[in-house]
């Protein structure tokens, strides 16, 4: 018996190697997630979860909410980043808001994430613990800058997580030297950018967007990070150009394709590893009992009335009582369904599992990264009511694949969502583009988690992989753009532009002389 479990004992062990070549030794991880929505936790959980099942040890600083307690973690909680969340929501919204009122908007809230981490007894207990070492620190990759202070303070790689994709600033912060010039971080300045008239226009609202960041985004962050780590505002800008590595929440079979540096890596749907919750008895009874199918509408997981264009609830409701359809509707207030069979409203719905379901015909939504993925992953075409940020991105890229429509939120009535409806119902190409798209988002040679914890160990094992970068980090500000290239090509294109004027200008000069002499005619002064 003993030889027989000795002769299996070895194979064992070797298919075991076969299979997990890089085994990689156990790491200090410092996570620092600054998020006070629901929904970015819903992408990070899963890749921290991997992260410690891989035997790794971290340490994760987050909202106290949100982030569901990981077993092996030891988490710091800040309760402030939870009345962010609250102090957001009870935010008395314009829902027409001015380049320069976002800008302030969006500073305030990162500057108050960024100091409710700084001050926290527990964070400030870490930090002064001189035996505190790690090898690695991950955090949000954009406009929390104060907080990349961490990776200075114990000498670590800096990792980022991009959770809305990737734009101008997250190419910047990775060193990327060809960074795009149609997309803006703001959807105030987006527009598709496929005519040369949109690149100027985009190109000109992006330096805009750079100039904003310079001067209302950064100083604030500047002064956290002067603060707290004791260090000059110049140290912190060579801090915001040594990213390791950047985990970006997109994929280019989703219509975004980018140049990437090898420090960029797509990762998008790292979030549907979690197991999705499963449909209740009623919810299932109610999807499968539709003979014309099932319509599911989500404006996201936080979304409040308040938010939305004054009347869209009822609007909504009343075009959705004239449909042969079913209607599952996320919303916390019920009633509004009330006397209305066709329509299943709650306030909490297991959104993967009924995009999953065959009898689910139509997702209407904001449009938001995480549902634009999931009904990518499910092959369900989408009708998008964007409202904020990148939302109108990713609306136009689904419209440009043939796997959506979208719909004016402040410009609509019953007869326009009604008919929009039908049309995507009954016209068989959305069903069957998002099939292709669904195929081509699953056709990967990893799933998008392992590449995450893949290349994170990656960077592990290579002490920070330097070689990675891309030279233009190393360059100055005049390098980096190139700008001795383009002042040597349009000088020379310059000087060649005044000789043939200055040749075509004596040309002229001598051809009138020339016709006055012949013709008499006056000299023209």
């Amino acid at each position: 018996m003993s030889r027989s479990l000795s002769g299996l004992l070895l194979p064992t062990l070797v298919l075991v190697c076969l299979l997990e070549p890089r085994i990689v030794k156990s790491e200090n991880i410092l996570g620092i997630f600054s998020y006070t929505f629901g929904s970015s936790y819903l992408l990070i959980e899963p890749y921290l979860r991997h992260l410690v099942q891989r035997g790794h040890q971290l340490t994760i600083i987050s909202a106290v909410t949100h982030l569901p307690h990981i077993e092996g973690a030891h988490h710091i909680r800040v309760a402030r980043l939870d009345q962010q969340m609250q102090d957001l929501l009870d935010y008395d919204y314009e829902f027409e808001l001015s380049k320069w009122m976002e800008a302030q908007f969006v500073s305030d809230y990162f500057f108050n994430c960024s100091k409710f981490i700084l001050e926290d007894p527990g964070v400030q207990e870490l930090l002064l613990n001189k035996s505190a070492e790690y090898s690695m620190v991950i955090l949000e990759a954009a406009h929390t800058d104060a907080l990349y202070g961490f990776a200075q303070h114990f000498n670590a790689p800096l990792v980022g997580l991009a959770a809305f994709g990737s734009a101008w600033n997250i190419d910047f912060l990775a060193g990327n030297s060809a960074p795009s010039v149609y997309e803006p971080m703001s959807a105030l300045g987006y527009s598709p950018g496929l005519s040369l008239l949109e690149k100027w226009y985009n190109l000109i609202f992006i330096t805009e967007e750079r100039l904003v960041e310079r001067f209302v985004y950064l100083p604030r962050q500047i002064d956290l990070y002067k603060k707290y780590f004791s260090e000059g505002a110049g140290s912190l800008h060579e801090i915001r150009r040594r990213f390791s590595l950047i985990l970006i929440n997109q994929h280019f079979s989703l219509g975004r394709v980018r140049s990437n540096v090898p420090n960029l890596v797509e990762v998008a749907g790292m979030h549907l590893d979690a197991p999705p919750e499963p449909l209740d008895d009623e919810l299932r009874a109610f999807i499968e009992g539709a003979e014309h199918g099932v319509i599911y509408f989500s404006m996201g997981l936080q979304m409040l009335d308040k938010w939305l264009p004054p009347g869209l609830p009822e609007l909504m409701i009343n075009s959705f009582k004239r449909l042969k359809q079913r209607v599952i509707w996320k919303r916390l207030d019920k009633t509004i369904a009330n006397n209305t069979r066709n329509v299943y409203v709650s306030g909490l719905l297991p959104q993967r599992e009924i995009l999953n379901h065959p009898n689910v015909k139509l997702f209407i939504t904001h449009g938001g990264v995480l549902s634009i993925i999931e009904a990518a992953h499910y092959a369900v075409p989408i009708l998008c009511l964007p409202l904020f940020f990148d939302q109108f991105q990713n609306t136009k890229r689904m419209e440009k694949m043939g796997v959506a429509r979208s719909l004016d939120i402040t410009d609509i009535s019953q007869e326009v969502v009604l008919q929009a409806i039908g049309d995507m119902l009954n016209t068989s190409s959305y069903k069957q583009r998002a099939l292709d798209l669904s195929g081509r988002f699953h056709d990967q040679p990893m799933s998008p988690i392992d590449t995450a914890v893949w290349w994170t160990e990656y960077v592990l094992r290579h002490k920070g992989a330097d070689h990675m970068r891309i030279a233009e980090q190393e360059m100055s500000l005049m390098q980096y753009y190139n700008v001795d290239i383009i002042s040597v090509l349009f000088g020379r294109i310059g000087f060649t532009a005044l000789i043939v004027i200055v040749l075509a200008w004596k040309l002229v000069s001598f051809a009138t002389r020339n016709l006055e002499y012949r013709f008499n005619l006056p000299m023209v002064r």
